[in-house]
C-alpha cells in the first residue's frame, strides 16, 4: 500500500472518518491496529520482526530506567537494544554484501570457499523503525527521557503508519508526548496539513516520476554521452529530492491531519550555498541522528580537527551503507564526507568578495555559489542511481570525456517540470516559512492550487511508482 495508490485512499478514509469520534485512548489504540494492518499488507510476515523490535526496546526501556544507579546493568539492557535492532538490520540487509565482498578478496587470492548466499527479501521501513527505536533507548539511557509504561502507546510510536516506511524518523522525546496527550482537531493544522499533502503528491507524482522516466532513459544506456549524464545528474537531484521529501510532506500531512507534528525532513535543499549548509538541510532526521548518536559520542567538536574530519567522513560513510548495501553506496556516502571536510578545510581561505551591500553583486555571488553546490552535490547521484561500480565509473568518464552535443529536448523538460517547485520553494526559502503561501494574495494562491492539482490529476504519472526510500 503505498499513498500513491487508490488502496491506500480507501484506507485513509476509513481511518479518519472514525478517528476523531473516539476517545484519545480508543484513537491511539485504532491507529496502532490500522499501522500494523498498513505494514502487514506488505507482507505479513515481517511483522514479526517490527513486533521484535518494539518488544525487545520497551522492556530495554524499562530495564534501564529501573538500573540508572547501576552502571553495569542499565548497559546490558542498552547493549541488548543495539544489538537486536542493529542484528536484525544487519543481518537482512548487509549479510549478503559482506559474504560476497569477502569471497571476492578471498578469490582474489586463490581461495574458493564453496559459500552460498541467502535469499532475503529486505523487510520493508526497517532501515527508518531500527533507528526509531534504538534512539528510544539511548535517550532512556542518558536520562533525557522516561521510560513508557503503557506497551500499546510504545508500539504506536514504533508502528505510526505515516512515517513507518521512509520517516522521518521520529524522536521519542518528540512523539511519545503527542501520543501520550489528547488531541485536539486544529483548523490551522488542518490547512496545513491540506497544502502538506497536495505539495507531495505534486512532487512524487508531477515531478519525481516523470521526471525518472527521463533519467531512467539515461541510464538505460550502456555508453551515454557526457551532455546525457550531466543533464541526468540534474533530472535525478529533482528526482531523488521530490520522491523523498514528497513522501515526508504526504506523512507530515496526514499526520497533522490526525493532530500530530511530525519534523521537517527536507528544507529546501535546493537553495544551498555551500556543501554543509545543503547537508544540514537533505534528510535532517537521518543526519540528526548520525550527530547526536554518533558524530557527537566519538568526540564531536572537541575533539582535533584532524579527528572532527575522521569522525566526519566514518558518519557519511556509514550514511552510505545504511541507505544500501552496495559499493555504489559506499562511495557515495565517502564522496560527500570528503568533500563536506574539503570544504571545512578551505572556507576560512576563500576570498571575501567585496559587494554584499550592492543586490546585483549579492545576487550574483550568491547563485555562483548556489550552482556550484548544486554541481558538486548531483555529481554524487552517479554513485546513488548506477546499479553497479562499473556503470558508475563509464558515467564518471563519459561524464568529463564525453561530453558531446547539449540535449535541449531533454533540458527543456526538466526544466518544464521542475519551474513551479522552484517557485514554490523560492517563496518559502524568502519567508523562511514553509506556509509562506498563506500569506499570498487569495487569486495567487487558488492559481497555485489549480496548478498543483492539474499538474497531479492530468499530467501525473499514475504508474503506481513506489517511492524510491522503500528500498533503504
Amino acid at each position: 500500500m503505498i499513498f500513491n495508490s487508490i488502496d491506500f485512499l480507501f484506507f485513509f478514509l476509513v481511518i479518519y472518518s472514525l478517528y476523531w469520534v473516539l476517545g484519545h485512548k480508543l484513537q491511539n489504540r485504532f491507529l496502532l491496529l490500522a499501522s500494523l494492518f498498513f505494514y502487514g499488507f506488505w507482507d505479513w510476515r515481517f511483522l514479526g520482526l517490527l513486533l521484535i523490535s518494539t518488544t525487545v526496546d520497551y522492556f530495554a526501556g524499562l530495564g534501564i530506567e529501573k538500573n540508572l544507579n547501576n552502571n553495569k546493568r542499565k548497559k546490558f539492557f542498552l547493549t541488548a537494544s543495539l544489538l537486536s535492532n542493529l542484528g536484525i538490520l544487519g543481518f537482512y540487509k548487509y549479510y549478503n554484501f559482506f559474504l560476497e565482498s569477502a569471497l571476492v578478496f578471498l578469490g582474489a587470492l586463490g581461495l574458493k570457499p564453496d559459500v552460498h548466499t541467502l535469499q532475503l527479501i529486505l523487510p520493508l521501513g526497517i532501515s527508518f523503525y531500527t533507528f526509531q527505536t534504538m534512539s528510544y533507548s539511548i535517550d532512556v539511557y542518558r536520562g533525557e527521557l522516561k521510560a513508557i509504561r503503557n506497551f500499546f502507546d510504545f508500539s504506536l510510536y514504533v508502528s505510526f503508519f505515516p512515517q513507518l516506511v521512509a520517516g522521518p524518523i521520529e524522536r521519542a522525546t518528540r512523539l511519545l508526548p503527542q501520543i501520550q496527550t489528547k488531541r485536539v482537531w486544529n483548523l490551522k493544522q488542518v490547512q496545513e496539513g491540506t497544502f502538506l499533502v497536495l505539495l507531495g503528491y505534486f512532487k512524487k507524482v508531477f515531478v519525481a516520476d516523470n521526471i525518472g522516466d527521463l533519467v531512467n532513459s539515461v541510464y538505460s544506456q550502456s555508453d551515454p554521452t557526457g551532455g546525457q549524464v550531466f543533464l541526468s545528474l540534474i533530472a535525478f537531484f529533482f528526482q531523488i529530492y521530490c520522491d523523498f521529501s514528497g513522501y515526508s510532506d504526504i506523512a507530515r500531512g496526514i499526520s497533522k491531519w490526525m493532530g500530530f507534528e511530525l519534523m521537517r525532513n527536507f528544507n529546501i535543499p535546493l537553495l544551498s550555498v555551500n556543501i554543509i549548509d545543503l547537508w544540514k538541510r537533505w534528510h535532517i532526521s537521518l543526519m540528526s541522528w548520525f550527530r547526536d548518536y554518533v558524530y557527537i559520542p566519538l568526540g564531536g567538536n572537541r575533539v582535533s580537527l584532524t579527528r572532527q574530519h575522521i569522525n566526519n567522513i566514518f558518519i557519511f560513510l556509514i550514511s552510505g551503507l545504511w541507505h544500501g548495501a552496495s559499493w555504489t553506496f559506499i562511495i557515495w556516502g565517502l564522496y560527500n564526507g570528503i568533500l563536506t571536510s574539503l570544504y571545512r578545510i578551505i572556507q576560512p581561505y576563500l576570498p571575501k568578495l567585496p559587494g554584499d551591500d550592492n543586490k546585483i553583486i549579492f545576487g550574483m555571488k550568491y547563485m555562483s555559489k548556489l550552482v556550484v553546490t548544486f554541481l558538486a552535490f548531483s555529481y554524487s547521484g552517479i554513485w546513488f542511481r548506477s546499479t553497479s561500480f562499473e556503470q558508475g565509473w563509464t558515467y564518471t568518464v563519459n561524464l568529463f570525456t564525453k561530453f558531446d552535443s547539449w540535449d535541449g529536448d531533454l533540458f527543456n523538460k526538466i526544466f518544464r517540470l521542475s519551474f513551479l517547485l522552484i517557485i514554490i520553494e523560492i517563496s518559502q526559502f524568502r519567508k523562511d516559512n514553509e506556509f509562506s503561501i498563506f500569506q499570498w494574495k487569495l487569486p495567487f494562491r487558488i492559481l497555485l492550487y489549480v496548478a498543483m492539482f492539474y499538474a497531479i490529476t492530468i499530467m501525473g504519472n499514475f504508474n503506481k511508482n513506489e517511492f524510491i526510500y522503500f528500498v533503504f
